[in-house]
């Protein structure tokens, strides 16, 4: 080896040092960015001649180092494992926070929720039965009838209004879908350029593995890498993406929850309008929400309200009320004039009950037209509330179903956030940034740096000594 290849062997060491040094700060400075791949040069040795030829020999040691690659800390599997698990999780939170709002609408248990507005209900019609000349009993019973009705209408309006912010959720969360698909696309085409011309494409990766982590935390999409460098995204066994082409998705359906058996919501691809097949993710849980949990808790609650209206206004047609009528010889005293019990509530569910009667003369009180003032009819109205096929019942069993899913969802939810976590936690072990890891390395190739210039400085001296000799 000649001493002027020799500074080429230690030239080679400068500049991949240095490199090195660079990469090492470019990973030092995004330590914090979400989404980075550390990065790591690849050395190589240059290696000397090993091809025969006639007029060629070898000096029989390599001619210094050289970069091959700058490889991207990246695990594709861990990847994947990633992007299934947290889906799921987001699937779950989002579940988990729709039976939340489900359950602050239903306000139950609470000592002035539904159930005790009820037993209360049931309570007054005792009173009038003890006391069934007593006006205010009468009208104690019809207001706390009212606010019975006032009740049901209101939470069955808060679920109204939850399935419409779910909807516009919905449709929010899809225009995402489809603006992080163009942008996936986008960056496919550029990465796929830039391979071609042998550019740098980590940053560029890491990007576009972030947007397609957002399309599976929203949809469950799965990404697969291709030779090009460029993913396709496929969503329920349909390609979402493939390299620049993009297949755009639409929420279609109801608005309002009234609509659900006619026109049930459903997200489909733009193009052709086929189902998108969504099973996780948090439009998943947007469409359960949707097509069951709330329509199903919807009808729950109009079930109870129509049977509270079937049972007590059959209960109530069977008695009489104290309707008197005045004398026609004054001074005008009144005579009793008794009437068959009317509809006590009208309706035909939570969205319009409402009670029927205000005058408390028109409450039926009596078994019979004879005796208008006893409590018989009021008596087996009390009843009523023991009935195992009744409104309290069906309630009380309506509230127990909707609270067990809910735990049901709440321990799945705190179990896959575990999960999610520590995916999460061994992916960034695989490809996020050690600050401990990138010191060592500073001082590694600041070493072999220096190394490599007193290399230089050496065969410099050499080199001035071997001219001094001819002087």
């Amino acid at each position: 080896m000649s001493t002027f290849s020799g500074l080429n062997t230690a030239l080679s060491a400068l500049y991949a040092q240095r490199r090195a040094l660079d990469l090492t700060g470019q990973n030092i400075a995004n330590a914090n960015t979400e989404g980075y791949s550390r990065q790591r040069v690849e050395l190589s040795p240059a290696e000397a001649v090993s091809t025969p030829a006639r007029w060629s020999t070898s000096p029989g040691t390599g001619d210094g180092v050289r970069i091959t690659d700058v490889t991207r800390l990246h695990n594709e599997f861990m990847t994947n494992r990633t992007r299934a698990d947290r889906g799921l999780n987001e699937y779950l939170q989002a579940r988990n926070a729709v039976f939340g709002n489900v359950e602050q609408a239903i306000g139950e248990p609470s000592d002035t929720g539904l159930q005790s507005q009820l037993a209360d209900f049931w309570s007054s019609w005792s009173d009038v039965a003890n006391r069934p000349g007593d006006l205010s009993a009468r009208s104690q019973l019809i207001s706390r009838a009212n606010t019975i009705t006032g009740t049901m209408g209101s939470t069955r309006q808060n679920l109204d209004d939850l399935f419409g912010a779910t909807r516009e959720s919905l449709d929010a969360d899809i225009a995402v879908v489809n603006q992080t698909s163009t942008g996936i696309a986008d960056l496919n085409y550029r990465i796929t350029l830039a391979k071609n011309a042998s550019l740098p494409t980590n940053e560029l990766a890491d990007q576009r593995d972030q947007l397609v982590q957002r399309i599976s935390e929203l949809t469950g999409a799965a990404g697969r890498l291709n030779e090009n460098g460029s993913v396709d995204v496929s969503l329920g066994g349909n390609l979402l993406v493939q390299g620049d082409t993009v297949r755009n998705l639409a929420a279609s359906g109801t608005t309002t929850v009234d609509g659900r058996t006619v026109n049930p919501v459903q997200v489909q691809f733009a193009d052709n309008g086929s189902a998108a097949g969504i099973s996780t993710g948090k439009i998943a849980s947007h469409l359960e929400a949707l097509t069951k949990t709330i329509p199903d808790t919807v009808a729950g609650l109009d079930s109870v309200a129509r049977t509270l209206i079937q049972t007590v206004n059959d209960q109530h047609a069977k008695g009489w009320d104290i309707t008197t009528m005045p004398s026609p010889t004054p001074p005008p005293p009144t005579t009793p004039n008794p009437q068959p019990g009317g509809a006590f509530f009208t309706g035909t569910s939570a969205k319009d009950i409402t009670v029927a009667i205000s005058d408390p003369t028109k409450v039926a009180a009596s078994s019979t037209p004879t005796t208008p003032y006893q409590g018989d009819n009021a008596n087996a109205m009390a009843k009523v509330a023991k009935d195992p096929l009744g409104a309290d019942t069906q309630y009380r069993n309506f509230v127990v179903d909707i609270g067990i899913q809910a735990q049901t969802v709440n321990r799945r939810a705190s179990s896959q956030q575990v999960i999610s976590d520590h995916a999460t936690a061994a992916e960034q072990a695989e490809s996020g940034v050690s600050l401990d890891e990138e010191m060592t390395n500073m001082l590694q190739f600041q070493r072999a740096y220096e190394a490599a210039a007193k290399v230089i400085s050496t065969v410099d001296t050499t080199l001035d000594t071997l001219i001094n000799m001819k002087r």
